[in-house]
């Protein structure tokens, strides 16, 4: 296998100095390249990963040009912005000097910026190409609720069977917020979807002398605006730290996105609905004891969150009317 040090110095004219592994999740591989011309970051993903590298440094680059703080990626030698081996694919990214916050940790000068960024990336990208669409269609159906429970039926059949009483109970939790949400009427033609960064939340964003700049577009995406607004507000709001959310703090969010971005009365009414829709559907099922140490704290979040909303949705809804 061709060294990666070669490799930057074959495609992007880098001399490396080093490289070192920054972090690895779930296949991706990022590490740091000290080079001749400064340090980077190099992505890289399986060949089989269906993620759109060669876009994200399209999109990366068109932010940058009408104003807002991201990680641009280089181009290689032959201007283009990935590079793909046997083996894997990889781009080059600007390294942004900061830190990333803990989840729920964000200082009020981030939940600030955060929303007006947020706001500026929905309304600078409303004039960017189609990018595809997700948590669309059919996803927000009863349908596919109900689908998704009879998957965790078979499972709880398999873990009564064994005696496995702690995969039962948590199983029997999913269930219930599963028949929850699809009793909800959420109408996906009534959404305002937008072009957007797809996993917009504070683990993305670098902090800098009370800057921050929005790093990996990787899962670039047209989807609900709200949901993107209410996701990013909950998982960084200190407020929100114990599965609650305030109505008071994510309308002060949503007042300061609007600034740039304008929602509709429905967007508003339906966000509360689209998260726990969301984050039932998409986020950490059980066994939970699979789940690699580093994203259990999230995990007991985002399970903390389902709790507070079977029993508070509608308030929630009421609240951010008021």
């Amino acid at each position: 296998m061709i060294a990666l040090s070669e490799l930057l110095a074959d495609n992007y004219n880098l001399d490396v100095d080093d490289v070192k592994l920054f972090t690895s999740h779930f296949g991706t591989e990022i590490y740091l390249a000290q080079t001749n011309k400064g340090k980077y970051i190099v992505k890289t993903l399986p060949l089989e990963y269906d993620h759109d590298m060669e876009k994200e440094g399209h999109i990366t680059e068109y932010l940058h040009n009408n104003g807002v703080p991201v990680a641009r990626l280089l181009k290689t030698k032959n201007g283009e912005y990935v590079v793909k081996t046997d083996e894997r694919q990889f781009h080059v990214q600007d390294f942004i000097e900061g830190e990333v916050l803990a989840v729920n940790t964000a200082p009020e000068w981030f939940m600030e910026q955060s929303a007006s960024i947020l706001g500026k990336i929905h309304a600078v990208l409303k004039n960017y190409g189609e990018l595809g669409v997700n948590f669309g269609g059919d996803f927000f159906r009863k349908e596919t609720a109900l689908g998704r429970k009879q998957r965790y039926i078979k499972g709880l059949n398999k873990a009564v069977e064994t005696g496995n009483s702690t995969l039962v109970m948590d199983l029997e939790e999913r269930i219930k917020h599963l028949d929850r949400i699809s009793a909800f009427d959420i109408g996906s033609t009534k959404l305002t979807y937008v072009n957007s960064h797809g996993d917009f939340y504070i683990g993305q964003i670098i902090v800098k002398d009370e800057n921050i700049t929005v790093i990996d577009w990787t899962t670039a995406c047209k989807l609900p605006a709200s949901l993107e607004v209410i996701m990013s507000y909950v998982f960084a709001g200190p407020d929100c730290k114990y599965g609650i959310i305030s109505g008071d703090g994510l309308k002060r969010y949503i007042n300061r996105y609007s600034k740039h971005f304008q929602l509709t009365d429905y967007d508003i009414q339906i966000m509360p609905y689209l998260l726990y829709f969301q984050q039932i559907m998409c986020h950490y099922s059980p066994p939970y004891e699979n789940i690699p140490a580093t994203y259990k704290p999230v995990c007991n979040l985002i399970n903390s969150f389902a709790k507070w909303l079977y029993e508070n949705v509608e308030i929630l809804e009421k609240e951010l009317q008021i």
